[in-house]
């Protein structure tokens, strides 16, 4: 079993034993035979025929770029199935569905991969296509694979999310935005996709520019997007000398690294040559060191004169980014002040507007005052209303107390009256009527005593006396 086979049963949950069968079986045939089958297939072929191109595994050394040829049928050969008959039609596929493009109709793309454009002759291309009318140029020649290199669009959308989370942290300047091809060869050599080779550095960087708008690039520079801007801008000049004295100070500390590096291997080389009594050794050793120290030294300068210069086109790219400000700063206050007018027209709007809050305060004063004037109050005819009020008072409780006497004095007669007449009934009636008669008396006696108490005072004198005159008779 191949390398490639091997890989896919380990790592593809799909390949598993028991579905190579079907995975290894006509897949043209099984098409047309059994669609929901090959459909299931189909899918299966495509994850991993993309992963498997991630990781490095296919011939050609290729990453995003699906080479297809028979050596790729080969390394999919199985000892028990054999060949991947039909994984042409697995391809023409995943190109309809656009998971693959091929590379020659990716390079000459003037619109983004994501737009799908309709002409009349594609319309009626695809019309005759789907009627079976029309066969379009297809990757399965009689079983076999046609030669050819394919994009791997799903691996350029794993970089260009990767580059973003490596890019994340860095500065947002215009020299951190700046790159030359090789650094930023470096930088997708960072992702977990890794290496790349310069065909599909070219490939990725077409597809970062015309289908994600995330940067700008020519011949030498890489220039990323301004955080704050939609599309990427062009590179200038200066962007390229930028990415050169970039790429010069990458060389240098490059070069001065190695030469620290063959400097102590010297040293440890001299040593040893002294230890083993090797003196022609040991001077040779520490000639070239002595030359190697000397490079370094230049590197060193060098590298110090490089970056004083960097540094001052850091700070003049600065400069002009607060000029510019200040620039646009000046001109919106420009704009505004001839909204605003001259200093006259600011100072008779002030003027105009101090007369009416001033207006306004007045009127408010002359609202809050009473509506009958200023008259002086008069107390001392205050207090002669007051004190008529109070006799007034006085009276109307006294005649009502007056009232309250004369109905307490009428009631009291009344009781009196009835008193002497039950007394003349129990005085000539039987022993059963006397007593009801002391009874009734006794009864009108209390309700006497009553009314006296509840009149209290106000109870004429004759009154008391009339009472205590009545109280004998009953008894």
């Amino acid at each position: 079993m191949s390398d490639l086979v091997q890989w896919l049963i380990d790592n593809e949950p799909e390949f598993s034993r028991k579905r190579l069968p079907s995975l290894y079986s006509d897949l043209a045939q099984q098409k047309s035979a059994n669609p929901d089958g090959f459909a299931v297939n189909a899918t299966a072929w495509q994850k991993a025929l993309i992963r498997a191109a991630l990781a490095g595994q296919l011939p050609g050394e290729l990453k995003i770029i699906l080479r297809t040829s028979d050596d790729l049928l080969h390394a999919l050969h199985s000892p028990r199935y054999g060949l991947p008959t039909g994984l042409g039609t697995i391809l023409d596929e995943a190109i309809r569905t656009r998971k693959l493009v091929a590379l020659k109709d990716f390079t000459s793309a003037e619109q983004s991969i994501y737009q799908q454009s309709w002409s009349l002759g594609s319309l009626l291309r695809w019309g005759l296509t789907q009627a079976g009318l029309w066969r379009s140029d297809s990757w399965d020649t009689s079983g076999r694979l046609k030669k050819g290199d394919l994009v791997v669009i799903e691996g350029l959308e794993q970089l260009e999310r990767q580059l973003t989370a490596l890019r994340k942290n860095d500065g947002q300047g215009i020299t951190d935005r700046i790159l030359s091809r090789e650094a930023f060869s470096q930088l997708v050599a960072g992702t977990e996709i890794g290496t790349l080779t310069a065909r599909e550095i070219e490939c990725l960087l077409q597809f970062l520019y015309r289908d994600k708008q995330v940067l700008s690039y020519d011949a030498h520079t890489v220039k990323f997007r301004a955080p704050s801007s939609n599309k990427p801008e062009s590179i200038s000049e200066e962007d390229a000398h930028i990415a050169n004295i970039k790429t010069t100070i990458a060389g240098l500390e490059s070069q001065v690294a190695a030469l620290n590096t063959r400097i102590g291997n010297l040293q440890q080389t001299a040593l040893k040559a002294v230890q083993s009594k090797n003196r022609n050794a040991a001077l040779s050793a520490l000639r070239s060191k002595k030359l190697a120290e000397t490079a370094l030294q230049q590197r060193t300068s060098m590298l110090a004169q490089v970056e004083e210069v960097y540094s001052k086109i850091e700070q003049a790219i600065d400069q002009v980014s607060f000029l510019q400000v200040m620039q646009a700063s000046a001109d919106t206050l420009k704009t505004l002040n001839k909204r605003v007018g001259s200093v006259e027209k600011v100072d008779a709007i002030m003027e105009d507007l101090r007369e009416q809050m001033l207006e306004t305060a007045e009127t408010g004063q002359v609202l809050q005052e009473p509506l009958t004037g200023n008259a002086v109050l008069d107390e001392a005819e205050v207090d002669d209303e007051l004190e008529a009020m109070e006799k007034e008072e006085q009276t109307r409780k006294e005649k009502l107390q007056d009232d309250a006497n004369q109905a307490r004095l009428t009631e009291l007669g009344q009781f009196e009256k009835e008193a002497r007449d039950k007394t003349v009934l129990g005085n000539d009636g039987d022993a059963a009527t006397k007593t009801q008669v002391d009874t009734d008396l006794a009864s009108s006696s209390q309700r006497l005593e009553q009314v006296s108490l509840n009149a209290g005072a106000g109870i004429p004198k004759d009154g008391d006396t009339r009472k205590r005159e009545a109280q004998p008779e009953a008894a």
